[in-house]
């Protein structure tokens, strides 16, 4: 009988340590972020979430996706950095030169969850081209 008991409390110990998600919240890019594609930015969020400060061995990915009216997709195309520590705060990633021009891009950090940026805005390389051109005329 304590066996029995002692493995029901070991196996209730054990989902609490490793069923805790690290549901980190993204501070930016936000909803009034504009980046350029190309460029390098850095993407920031909070480390203490709900069970508490992120551990030290969790480590993340990042993905730059879009939305889109009518889908539930993401569209998770781009994978901008990966290995990192969650509870660093902030990552530095570079954005695809080829990136089209939207104002739904959303930016994904997975640790043993996924959280999503707000939307934001991306402008690509030939809103670039455009902007140079009226400012030669």
């Amino acid at each position: 009988m304590i066996i029995t008991v002692f493995i029901f409390l070991l196996s209730i110990l054990n989902a609490l340590t490793f069923g805790i998600v690290w549901n980190a919240n993204i501070t930016y890019p936000n909803e009034n972020t504009v980046w350029k594609a190309g460029h390098e930015y850095t993407v920031e969020w909070n480390t203490d979430t709900t069970y508490g400060p992120i551990p030290e061995n969790v480590t993340g990915i990042i993905k730059l996706g879009y939305l889109e009216e009518g889908s539930i997709d993401e569209h998770l195309y781009w994978d901008l950095g990966s290995g990192f520590l969650l509870n660093s705060g902030s990552q530095s990633v570079r954005l695809p030169r080829n990136l089209k021009t939207r104002d739904s891009y959303i930016i994904v950090l997975m640790g043993n969850s996924g959280n999503a940026s707000p939307q934001f805005t991306i402008k690509g390389p030939k809103h670039r081209h455009r902007e140079q051109s009226q400012q030669e005329s």
